[in-house]
């Protein structure tokens, strides 16, 4: 047609197409990312996505993985479990020691403002009923 622009389809390699479906479907980032770092709408990315989703899927479940040996893997987290535990141990003791002070320092002050009151015939304590004056 004269007077139009037709609009040039870009070809893609197949390996651009999986390894950047690839990066959608395992998480490394958003089809939105993508999109903007390849330069490719949302849309083809999406279609990529569709069309090798499976293939992505199946290749991830039938790779061998290098595993740690289990024992390894539970000695592991039990040591840490157990570091964790006697954090925690000794941050309960210091707690204990400083509300058994805050305990006798409350219990003293108690002890000195009734010496005070029978001493020096003072109303130390606050009256909770007491009215406020109008100054």
């Amino acid at each position: 047609m004269l007077g139009q622009e037709e609009k040039s389809r870009k070809s893609y390699p197949r390996q651009l197409k999986k390894r950047i479906a690839e990066e959608v479907v395992s998480g490394l980032k958003g089809v939105a990312e993508v999109s903007r770092d390849y330069g490719i709408s949302t849309g083809t990315v999406k279609k990529w996505i569709q069309k090798y989703r499976a293939m992505i899927l199946q290749n991830k479940t039938t790779e061998v993985l290098p595993l740690e040996p289990m024992e390894k893997t539970i000695d592991n987290q039990k040591a840490d479990l157990e570091k964790r535990v006697k954090a925690l141990e000794e941050e309960n003791m210091l707690l204990r020691k400083k509300l058994l002070e805050s305990n006798l320092k409350t219990e003293a002050l108690k002890t000195l403002i009734d010496l005070a009151e029978d001493t020096y015939g003072l109303g130390l304590r606050k009256n909770s009923g007491a009215r406020q004056s109008d100054k």
